[in-house]
């Protein structure tokens, strides 16, 4: 190296590389102080970057699950149209639609026919009587009917 080009690298090493270390080593200090004091903040910071990124790392890995899982959505609803376009072309040529009749009534109208009969036959009976201050008194009808209205009759037959 000629002395020229020693003198060319040297004199900007001293200007600035000398100095520079200089204020870092004085600098020094007070960086693994404020360093000490902000070391829960960046630890903080790590643990909200790795929250925010750990749907995606989890997304990658089950990257090939999501592939597979959709090829196989996409076949079985393709086969399944398939078929179902197939079977409805076959049946409509052989003439396979048959409905059977359904002569009997249906719930509905079953339902229908017993609250008929039963606003027919009136609730006879089932008169409501009041007392003198006009509040209900209580009937046989009115009463709960539960288990602990009836009553449990003893059998005296063998005991077990």
């Amino acid at each position: 190296m000629s002395d020229g080009t020693a003198l060319l690298l040297a004199v900007p090493y001293y200007l600035l590389v000398v100095p520079a270390s200089i204020v870092l080593t004085i600098l020094s200090p007070l960086y693994y102080a404020l360093q000490f004091v902000l070391l829960p903040f960046i630890y903080l910071a790590h643990f909200v970057c790795r929250a925010v990124v750990f749907p995606f790392v989890v997304v990658a890995k089950l990257e090939t699950l999501w592939v597979y899982l959709g090829v196989a959505g996409i076949v079985g609803g393709t086969t399944g149209g398939i078929l179902y376009l197939s079977f409805g072309v076959l049946k409509t040529a052989l003439n396979l639609d048959s409905r059977d009749e359904f002569s009997g009534t249906t719930a509905a109208e079953y339902r229908a026919a017993r609250r008929k009969k039963k606003a027919s036959q009136g609730n006879i009976g089932a008169s409501v009587s009041t007392d003198s201050s006009g509040r209900l008194r209580e009937t046989a009808l009115l009463k709960k009917r539960d288990l602990l209205a009836q009553s449990i009759m003893k059998e005296d037959g063998a005991e077990y």
